[in-house]
């Protein structure tokens, strides 16, 4: 396995101890500058005072003259963080499944420890997501033995989507999404995980369409702890809130009133889905995710690009739905004596 990495240039040092600095990684090809721009932004404009990432992007062909911009653009939030970038030329086996929507950059995570042979933990994060708060909180959890920790997509039962699918058993909890995962680098290097999850990858192929995500699970089962919907929110999963009862159980697999905070106060915003914030669109919290480009400068005089008139409509038509959720999940929170942010 070869890495190439640009060392950390003397601005990028941060006079804290590496022990004390925070681990994310970020993985794209150049397709993705502009919502890996906002994300490093967001996670580095709500990092606290006291709190320090090193900052780890796995490149896949990103040019330099985008690198440079994105480091600049790190700048801006102080220069205690480190970001780095590495560039993926042999890491990902030819025969693994890469297409055009699983491409070479999301395959990268299974190979984290090796990649990252110093860091012990790391918090991976997909570009389309959006950091609401600081993640100390997050990149501290105790991960209790398990070696990966994740929100989960859908619960174990026997109608699920997955369980039979992958062979996964019942007792477990359930199917991480793999777009937030905490993850334990030294346990992967020492037990050699990643060949774990691409032997399973080998031998569930046929049946396997989230590709390094079903290997993750598939493999992994036993060894995945579930955590608390806010550290991977989906804003769909917000309008979904706007139709339950009071007692009913999301199939998410979280107490309703987990989910409702969530929704009041996400942790991170995962903008899952064809439809991204970075372009026009009816989403529900496509607003802040503008507000957070803008912050950042990358919001263009002319507002979101591919506007049309379709699009617009289908945001009005959209509105009335989506002031009906806002409602309803306020109402739930105090049904439920949730405490959480107004910014739902």
């Amino acid at each position: 396995m070869q890495v190439t990495m640009r060392a950390a240039s003397g601005k990028e040092r941060a006079d804290n101890p590496v022990k004390e600095r925070k681990s994310i990684v970020f993985a794209s090809d150049a397709r993705g500058i502009v919502p890996l721009s906002v994300a490093v932004w967001s996670l580095l404009e709500q990092a606290e005072e006291g709190t320090v990432y090193q900052v780890n992007v796995l490149s896949d062909g990103i040019p330099e003259t985008a690198q440079d911009a994105i480091r600049q653009l790190a700048e801006r939030q102080g220069k205690r963080h480190i970001l780095r970038f590495f560039e993926l030329e042999k890491v990902i086996p030819r025969d693994l499944g890469v297409t055009e929507t699983i491409p070479r950059a999301t395959w990268a995570r299974l190979f984290l420890g090796r990649i990252l042979p110093a860091v012990d933990r790391a918090l991976y994060l997909d570009i389309d997501t959006m950091c609401c708060t600081d993640l100390s909180a997050l990149c501290e959890t105790d991960m209790k033995g398990a070696v990966v920790a994740g929100v989960l997509e859908e619960e174990s039962h026997p109608a699920s989507s997955f369980n039979k699918r992958l062979g996964i058993p019942l007792s477990c909890p359930g199917y991480i999404n793999a777009g937030v995962m905490l993850m334990d680098l030294a346990r992967f290097r020492d037990e050699n995980l990643d060949a774990m999850c691409l032997e399973f990858y080998e031998e569930h192929r046929d049946a396997s369409w989230a590709l390094d995500q079903d290997s993750i699970n598939g493999a992994l089962y036993s060894r995945i702890l579930p955590i608390h919907p806010r550290w991977n929110w989906n804003d769909s999963w917000t309008r979904r809130l706007g139709f339950v009862r009071k007692n009913e159980k999301m199939r998410k697999g979280y107490p309703l009133e987990d989910c409702v905070q969530a929704a009041l106060d996400p942790g991170i915003l995962h903008f899952m889905g064809r439809y991204k914030p970075w372009f026009y669109n009816y989403r529900l919290e496509g607003k802040r995710y503008a507000e957070c480009m803008a912050r950042a400068g990358l919001l263009g005089e002319n507002g979101l690009p591919g506007f049309t008139f379709g699009k617009l409509v289908k945001k009005m038509t959209h509105a009335l739905l989506y002031a009906h959720a806002r409602w309803r999940v306020r109402r739930l929170a105090k049904r439920l004596r949730v405490e959480g942010s107004t910014k739902c």
